[in-house]
């Protein structure tokens, strides 16, 4: 927050020299523009970028602020920030980045232009075809006088579906008089705040009040300026989500798709959702998860009609208390009641709670494909159009639409499709190995089984290719009925090789079952004779009589805690030498892998057999 002064003289050169200057900026495509990445450290991955905007090399202002002081002088502030957001925008958009853009807006511009730039921003921002979702505009700092016009231009910026950010952490005037009608969806804490912080006093309770307080108003705080691992380890101990600066990446022309090795190995050792160097698969929510802004239950109706009447593709508002989702508002709802006459007048300025589902569709980040399906059908139709709000252990993170898990199934299914077995209609090699590769990712322990048929090849001889598919198809059932569907994963190698992903406690119990189910029905294929000899006599190629023994499945079961392994190539390994061992004994049998070994090298077995089937 500034003290109203005069304002600050234009430096080094005369107004002509800056004036012929800035007009040459704006009517070219000079300005420089860098991408700073910001970090989630919740799960190690980039959120958004921070644009860094300078003029031209070689003229006599090049810094933001210093253009922004010349642009005000001359009177052509606001064409200035509209071309600094746009040429932003535009090079955001041209490099094909993911996630939110941070621009800042010049000092003095929302004193200047008023809540009307909001206007001239959403047109600009629409025509170079962004969603003004994406931009999250970066408050300046206000003068004392302008609090009013800063609140004005807060709502006019939310009333047309942009995100803004405020620096005002700290500062209980602003945060009373003016973020308090106008919650920021970013506090941001400034780059010489960090570097003058005292970490261990920071931890006193007057900071994380006020950190907890911004926090359960709905707004994510963003650490800007983060220099070491030591700054890093600090902030996110004191609970700081977001975080950038030149430990995180700094500003390049072309926007980083990865963070330097060094912050990504701090972030990964603290991240709940990176057990390894690498991330965490995402799961169906995180793929579908748009970060709409929410309203509070006090923002009046008014407000949420002119949200849904600048943004067309909104389709409803989550109303949110101290990060809690408190119901939805849907757009079909509010707009059928206020375009009734004298809704306006009657409602427009009570609280929106009054349009507000209070049985709202809440589902948590971490459900599965399955959980999510059987939800969305058991539930009430009105929310196949207003769609769910999506809560991470009961805070809200953003919104769902039907339609997008609709897609989202559909490509699945295709994809699924397309490397199927064509006989058990299983999946195959690939998603066998990125379902494999995905749980050992994320740190989910399970059990993997490879399921092989003995003695599979003399039945085929015998009673031909017709009967052996029979026998893989009844294979595929007696693996597939032990398995939970929600929990577990069978997928089919190819030939009479299967394997089971088992995240059920009870895996043993259902390999054995598996066993046992194959071993009755297996026996429907050989008369009673064989079935008392154990096997049949057949001449082979020479002319010769031989015994075959009957069909029968072998199962070899690794065990993969956190950490022993680091992929499916490592696991097939030491799954190819359990399963031999499965084979070498007679009949339907399991052979589990006792062995401990580092994820680097799997050595050597020392397994003892599990007791035949």
């Amino acid at each position: 927050m500034r003290k109203t002064s005069a304002k600050t003289a234009i430096p080094d050169s005369d107004c002509g020299d800056c004036a012929a200057e800035l007009a040459a900026l704006l009517e070219g495509d000079v300005l420089r523009i860098g991408f700073r990445p910001v970090a989630d450290f919740s799960n190690c991955e980039i959120f958004g970028y921070v644009a860094t905007i300078r003029g031209p090399a070689g003229t006599l202002h090049g810094s933001f602020g210093q253009l922004s002081r010349i642009a005000h002088s001359v009177g052509v502030l606001r064409e200035f920030a509209r071309k600094a957001v746009a040429t932003g925008v535009r090079r955001f958009l041209e490099s094909g980045a993911a996630g939110l853009l941070f621009v800042p807006l010049p000092p003095d511009v929302v004193e200047a232009a008023g809540a009307d730039l909001a206007d001239d921003l959403h047109g600009l921002v629409d025509e170079l075809g962004c969603h003004s979702g994406r931009l999250v505009l970066r408050f300046p700092d206000l003068r004392r006088d302008a609090l009013e016009s800063g609140a004005a231009f807060a709502a006019a910026l939310r009333g047309r579906g942009f995100l803004f950010a405020a620096g005002t952490f700290g500062c209980a005037l602003a945060e009373r008089q003016l973020w308090s009608q106008a919650i920021p969806d970013f506090i941001v804490l400034e780059e010489h705040q960090i570097e003058g912080m005292d970490f261990a006093s920071a931890r006193n309770t007057a900071f994380l009040d006020r950190l907890q307080e911004q926090t359960r108003a709905g707004s994510r705080m963003l650490a800007d300026g983060i220099r070491n691992s030591n700054d890093f380890n600090a902030l996110h101990q004191l609970g700081i989500r977001y975080g950038a600066g030149d430990f995180i990446g700094r500003a390049n022309p072309v926007p980083a798709r990865a963070m330097p090795a060094a912050s990504h190995k701090a972030i990964a050792s603290t991240c709940n959702r990176c057990g390894t160097p690498q991330s965490a698969p995402r799961g169906i929510l995180d793929r579908l998860l748009t970060r709409a802004v929410p309203v509070t239950p006090a923002t009046q109706a008014d407000e949420v009609f002119m949200l849904f009447e600048h943004n067309t593709e909104l389709r409803a508002i989550a109303v949110v208390e101290e990060g809690m989702p408190r119901g939805l508002i849907s757009r079909y709802e509010m707009v059928d009641n206020m375009a009734r006459p004298f809704r306006h007048e009657l409602y427009g300025r009570k609280p929106c709670t009054r349009f507000m589902d209070t049985q709202p569709l809440v589902v948590d980040i971490g459900v599965s494909l399955p959980e999510l399906s059987e939800i969305v059908v058991g539930a009430d139709p009105r929310h196949l159009i207003s769609g769910f709000i999506i809560t991470d252990r009961g805070n809200y993170l953003g919104m769902g639409s039907v339609q997008d898990l609709v897609r989202e199934v559909t490509a699945m299914q295709m994809e699924a499709a397309k490397y199927a077995n064509p006989l058990t209609q299983l999946p195959g090699n690939v998603p066998i190995n990125q379902h494999i590769d995905n749980l050992l990712l994320a740190r989910t322990p399970c059990c993997i089984a490879y399921c092989d048929l003995d003695h599979f090849k003399p039945f085929n001889d015998v009673y031909g290719y017709a009967k052996g598919d029979e026998v893989i198809q009844l294979t595929a059932r007696a693996l597939t009925g032990v398995c939970d569907g929600e929990r577990d994963f069978v997928g089919h190698i190819g030939g009479d090789d299967f394997v089971m992903v088992l995240r059920s406690d009870d895996w043993e119990a259902r390999c054995n079952a598996a066993l046992e189910r194959f071993g009755g029905d297996i026996l429907s294929f050989f008369s009673h004779d064989d079935i008392e000899r154990g096997g049949y006599i057949t001449e082979n190629r020479k002319g010769e009589m031989e015994f075959h023994r009957l069909t029968s499945l072998s199962i070899g079961a690794v065990e993969a805690p956190p950490g022993m392994f680091q992929n499916h190539l490592q696991v097939s390994k030491v799954a190819a030498e359990v399963k031999k061992r499965a084979k070498a004994i007679p009949g339907n049998s399991l052979f589990v892998n006792q062995r401990v070994y580092p994820s680097e090298a799997p050595g050597k077995l020392e397994a003892e057999p599990a007791e035949p089937a």
